[in-house]
């Protein structure tokens, strides 16, 4: 097997198929990555049988041929071959005013998490070394998520320079990308393999030799044709999984509840996860579809991740039968088995008539129990709520070391039954485990929350207090009982 291509490209292809690799296993292939080179097309391959991802690289074919090559030792050679480049520094133009008022609004180095840095000298936003696609697409999803507040609560300020921001971000790839690719396209190496199994690369720098394996023990996918089909935008589709997420269960005896519901049905597609404790549910009503049958289906919490790593800003194809999944884009196929077990029945554990209803600030809420946290019990992670008409009070503490703390925040609570309810003299007092509040507060995106109760040791419904056209978003959290 014979062939020539970029350091980047194949970087690129092999940091992909990296997700599904495990780094130790019982069985040494599959630490390995399967190359079949015909023609100018190289198909690689990784799985570690549960998840299997695979692509095809154009390249410059020599000769055809296959290996299965160590993963690891193959990737850390190429990415100390791009190394080289950790030095390329690219900027644009960036209004000293926008940038200061967003640092004030929000920390914009933890946000940009110092990989890009603003020069007021030249009022220009930098970033040094290889901008890579994954960090770009998280930071322009933090930006949208941002924007989406800023302007529900009318900021228009920020939200005229948060878009800037996006813009610049943007700019800032494009012109990393084309300085990198100006670099790589000369940057090619030679990659051969021999009879025997040998592995030579060949670059600029020098020669690189070690062993590969024999093909045959390598596991290989069943492809399958009849399959469902349906399609969702990827920002939609890496949006709503970075919703529920957060909510699965990671003990392996509740195996049901370690994966995300995807129940799919001919006018609503339905997002949902569960630990016992939580429940997060996300409805999307805009999505394309073939004529299905409707299907519940159970996709590993690994999986989703690899999804939303694999996924771009256009559309991708998913397909599924009762026991895998496949994800399609131009380049990849990415398939995972199914947990094959049944969800728990999540509609009737929803409660439908919490008659106690609260608004409060998302912002405000979110950063009184960040600062509750840090006094919890670490036991039992409890923080109190007093409600009154239109105050919080939130306590938390942790005898053990002798500290507490106390807030007040403003509110809004009614009772839905009864307009006389007055909890300045009767408040009500509940309690919840603190970071199951965070974890909810820190996903939704409107300016306000809403949040329903019915008793203290009833589960809470909680929902942004505006929802997105053909969208629906809640969160099930049951309280901590109090002895």
């Amino acid at each position: 097997m014979k062939f020539n291509i970029t350091v980047e490209n194949f970087v690129n292809y092999l940091t992909k198929l990296s997700y599904v690799i495990p780094s130790r296993s019982a069985l040494p292939i599959l630490e390995n990555v399967l190359f079949e080179l015909k023609g100018n097309e190289l198909t690689l391959q990784a799985t570690d049988l549960e998840n299997f991802i695979r692509v095809k690289v154009p390249v410059e074919g020599h000769e055809d041929g296959e290996c299965a090559i160590p993963a690891k030792k193959l990737l850390d050679l190429l990415r100390l071959l791009v190394a080289k480049y950790d030095n390329i520094v690219v900027e644009t133009e960036f209004n000293s005013d926008d940038y200061d008022l967003l640092n004030k609004e929000g920390n914009l180095y933890e946000l940009l998490k110092g990989k890009i840095t603003y020069i007021y000298k030249t009022k220009s936003l930098v970033f040094t070394g290889v901008f890579e696609n994954e960090v770009r697409l998280s930071l322009l999803e933090k930006l949208g998520n941002n924007q989406q507040i800023y302007i529900n609560e009318g900021k228009h300020e920020l939200a005229s320079a948060n878009e800037k921001l996006k813009n610049a971000i943007e700019k800032l790839y494009e012109k990393n990308e084309s300085t990198l690719s100006k670099l790589m396209t000369k940057k090619k190496i030679k990659f051969e393999t021999n009879e025997k199994g040998k592995v030579t690369i060949t670059s600029s720098n020098g020669k690189y030799s070690f062993f590969g394996q024999s093909t045959e023990d390598f596991p290989s996918i069943e492809d399958k044709n009849q399959l469902e089909s349906i399609r969702i935008k990827d920002t939609t589709l890496r949006r709503i999984i970075s919703k529920v997420r957060h909510a699965v269960s990671m003990e392996e005896t509740k195996r049901n509840m370690t994966g995300i519901l995807f129940d799919i049905r001919k006018d609503e597609l339905r997002f949902v996860s569960t630990d016992g404790f939580r429940l997060s549910k996300f409805s999307l009503r805009d999505y394309e579809t073939t004529e299905i049958k409707e299907s519940k289906i159970i996709v590993a919490l690994k999986a989703a991740d690899i999804i939303t790593k694999l996924i771009g800003r256009e559309e991708s194809t998913i397909e599924y039968d009762e026991t895998l999944i496949k994800l399609s884009t131009d380049t990849t196929e990415f398939y995972s088995k199914l947990i094959e077990d049944t969800f728990p029945n999540y509609e009737t554990v929803i409660p439908k008539s919490n008659d106690k209803k609260l608004k409060v600030s998302r912002t405000d809420f979110l950063n009184s129990l960040k600062r509750a946290s840090i006094f919890v019990d670490p036991a039992t992670k409890r923080v109190k709520f007093e409600i009154k008409n239109s105050t919080i009070n939130i306590k938390a503490d942790n005898p053990e070391i002798g500290a507490d703390v106390e807030e007040v925040i403003d509110c809004n609570f009614i009772s839905l039954e009864d307009n006389e309810a007055d909890f300045d003299k009767n408040p009500f007092s509940i309690s919840f485990n603190v970071h199951y509040l965070i974890d909810c507060f820190s996903v939704l995106e409107s300016p306000e929350i809403l949040m329903t109760f019915s008793s203290p040791s009833k589960a809470c419904v909680i929902t942004p207090s505006v929802q997105e056209n053909n969208e629906d978003y809640m969160e099930l959290v049951m309280p901590v009982r109090v002895g």
